[in-house]
């Protein structure tokens, strides 16, 4: 099960270097770190697309004041899993053709699926074109001095998936904000009352004429920072109020979580829906992203999904809402309806809420395993190693792979 605690220095240094090169590798496609081989696939065929529609990205998370941090922990025999999470600001900017179309930033609570292993050791790798020695983790992305990228094993810790869940305000810097703005608008009102008393036609000696000028900038100044508290107020009650119509739909996926945990309870005891959910999000983009989806062994659909090849950036909007659960032939099979704020590179270049319907399975003997992913397979038949991302056969026998029998795959989805 779950455990939540706060989460350590060494938790945030993580997040923050993945963060930190993740904003690098938008720019250049170059220095992520501590990403697993999986989630790099995934980022990368949403870089492709970006490439062929010529847009550009840059994308950050900056730090907040007294931001909120904390970890739930889930580990077996023989991987530890931490869904680490802090607060943050998105900074989100697309350019096209050298011009910047939009820039976003958005308070955001950012979260981290991250793997470790239990006795893992980052050993010294040599480069087989240039004879470069290197940390096995240094050379996730190829050789740093002749580019020769090859086959290694997963490095870890590393990051299998990561989302945003969208929040209303900046909550550590509303105050801030307020009080500075009450103080210049009550400045300014100050110095317009008192110079509307000082020239203003009076026959009070002059420094009676002054005491009544200051008083009115007090007078002045108490309600130009009273109104600007207020405007302040009613522009974030109907902010407010927006979110909260955006949010409505998300209500239904409020019982969710324990609805699932208590069905899964059945099948996989160690069953937990913070993994599930992150492992859900990470399919659903791959598939978005990817050009030749009938080749993906985790989506197992003939169906073409035309409304996701505009897809440019898929959000998470925090909430899954379980529709069916059943057990058919051997195979648990679920429908989940999951909240998304897409960003469409169509003829306006729109950002918009969308719900999909995803229909997911996987063998009802299948415990989570946490260490799993499709990039490395063993063959059942020959035990030959290979990349089944892409490949529905093993290449060493010719045998099929399915990947149902070793974790979720995605049937079907539906807008």
């Amino acid at each position: 099960m779950n455990k939540e605690y706060r989460s350590t220095g060494q938790e945030a240094v993580l997040l923050d270097g993945f963060l930190d090169s993740y904003r690098d590798w938008t720019v250049n496609g170059k220095g992520l770190k501590y990403a697993s081989r999986e989630l790099r696939y995934c980022l990368n065929q949403r870089k492709k697309r970006l490439e062929n529609r010529g847009i550009e990205t840059e994308e950050s998370f900056e730090h907040v004041k007294e931001e909120i941090r904390g970890c739930l922990k889930k580990d077996d025999d023989s991987y530890l899993a931490k869904i680490i999470y802090r607060e943050t600001n998105h900074l989100l900017s697309y350019k096209k053709n050298g011009r910047t179309i939009k820039n976003y930033k958005m308070p955001v609570t950012i979260y981290g699926t991250l793997l470790d292993k239990e006795g893992y050791e980052d050993v010294e790798c040599t480069c087989p074109n240039c004879g470069h020695v290197s940390l096995t983790s240094q050379l996730s992305e190829g050789c740093p001095y002749c580019g020769t990228v090859f086959e290694t094993d997963e490095s870890y810790p590393c990051f299998t998936s990561f989302f945003t869940v969208p929040g209303i305000v900046e909550r550590s810097t509303l105050m801030d904000k307020i009080k500075k703005r009450m103080i210049i608008v009550g400045s300014i009102a100050a110095v317009l009352g008192f110079l509307l008393v000082m020239f203003g036609e009076s026959d009070y000696v002059i420094w009676f004429k002054i005491l009544e000028g200051l008083f009115f900038a007090g007078f002045f100044a108490f309600f130009g920072a009273f109104f600007t508290y207020m405007a302040h107020s009613i522009v974030l009650l109907f902010r407010i109020f927006f979110e909260a119509g955006r949010a409505l739909p998300l209500m239904k996926g409020i019982r969710t979580k324990n609805r699932l945990e208590k069905k899964m309870q059945k099948y996989d005891p160690d069953f937990s829906f913070e993994y599930f959910e992150g492992r859900v999000i990470s399919l659903f983009r791959t598939i978005a992203y990817s050009k030749d989806r009938d080749k993906l062994c985790i989506y197992t659909s003939d169906r073409e999904l035309p409304f996701l090849d505009d897809l440019i950036d898929i959000q998470y909007r925090g909430a899954l809402q379980l529709l069916h659960l059943n057990e058919i032939n051997g195979r648990i099979h679920i429908d989940v309806k999951a909240f998304m704020t897409v960003v469409c590179d169509d003829s306006r270049f729109s950002r918009k809420d969308v719900n999909y319907i995803l229909s997911l399975e996987k063998d009802i003997n299948n415990k989570t395993k946490l260490g799993f992913t499709p990039i490395r397979i063993q063959c059942p038949n020959c035990s030959g190693s290979f990349d089944a991302m892409h490949l529905k056969k093993c290449p060493h026998c010719g045998s099929d792979y399915d990947l149902v029998h070793d974790d979720w795959v995605i049937t079907g989805i539906r807008e």
